[in-house]
């Protein structure tokens, strides 16, 4: 799938130029992080897209480009939580 094709999906969590180089295994993961990225609260989600999607060295990896002093402490939080679970659950389906 490409950066469009997602943004057609989940609208402007994701931009329509994003670079997204992933194996097709992992789709599903990146499906439900979008969805969860998407349904943060609006104080979270109006300062962040996410700009690429990639595989590094066996890792998951989502660029996002942030206006992080507009970003609530517990909204940091809930964005690393979501990241992290997409990683952990990619690293657990390759091992």
């Amino acid at each position: 799938m490409t950066g469009n094709d997602l943004n057609e999906l989940y609208g402007a969590i994701i931009a329509p130029t994003a670079v997204v180089s992933v194996p097709d295994s992992w789709l599903p993961v990146i499906h439900e992080t979008l969805a969860a990225l998407r349904d943060l609260p609006i104080e979270v989600r109006a300062f962040l897209i996410v700009s690429g999607i990639s595989e590094q060295q066996g890792e998951l990896v989502f660029e996002m480009m942030a206006a992080t002093p507009y970003i609530p402490e517990e909204g940091m939080q809930l964005l690393k939580g979501i990241i992290e679970t997409a990683q952990t659950t990619v690293q657990r389906r390759v091992h």
